[in-house]
């Protein structure tokens, strides 16, 4: 699917609830690569993280503060900058399709999961069951949730589609979990819905 009509954005038009899409260099990289080329991804994106708060100009008209990001990391998802996440390898995309409150709830909900261990073995699972094995050890395994219905563990994508899930954004409508979606088809299926591509000016 071809990507139409992409808005060239400054880091400071950045919203909360934007969803961005882009690569992860080094070791970990080629890891998280391994691991959703076994899950079927064949997409350039290896890691999604979620806008959750808006920058801050100062008194100047200047940017005082960038706008913040939650993203899933191997070491646990974490706050971070987004303008470490600024450049012609990323694209963003805004739900245009939905509010800026809905947004915000998208925002508030990857906030939540900020601390959430990586899901490393959910990689193994999700190709398991991918390739016919249906256990239901497997099945429990992916849908772990806590007692707030956030997963227990998450790989980035994961994270992200769960923030729409929990705004009431259903972005897939097959059935999926959240626990089974990886970057490249949450990208083009976010597009689907009525999202917008951003693309660092």
């Amino acid at each position: 699917m071809a990507v139409s009509d992409p808005d060239a954005v400054g880091l400071m038009d950045l919203q909360p609830g934007d969803i961005g899409f882009g690569p992860i260099d080094g070791a970990v990289g080629l890891f998280v690569g391994f691991g959703q080329a076994i899950l079927g991804d064949d997409s350039r994106f290896r890691h999604v993280f979620v806008v959750t708060k808006a920058g801050q100009l100062g008194p100047n008209g200047l940017p005082a503060e960038a706008p913040e990001v939650v993203e899933a990391m191997p070491s646990g998802a974490r706050v971070a900058s987004a303008a470490d996440r600024w450049s012609d390898r990323y694209v963003y995309v805004r739900l245009e399709a939905y509010p800026q409150e809905v947004r915000d709830q998208v925002a508030y909900h990857a906030l939540q999961m900020a601390g959430t261990p990586y899901g490393f073995s959910d990689y193994l699972a999700l190709a398991l069951k991918r390739l016919g094995i249906r256990l239901r050890l497997l099945d429990n395994w992916i849908s772990r949730v806590d007692p707030y219905g956030y997963p227990v563990r998450a790989i980035c994508s994961q994270l992200a589609d769960a923030a729409c899930t929990r705004a009431g954004i259903k972005v897939f409508r097959d059935g999926r979990l959240s626990q089974d979606v990886i970057p490249g088809a949450l990208f083009y299926q976010l597009l689907r819905i009525g999202g917008k591509a951003l693309w660092p000016s």
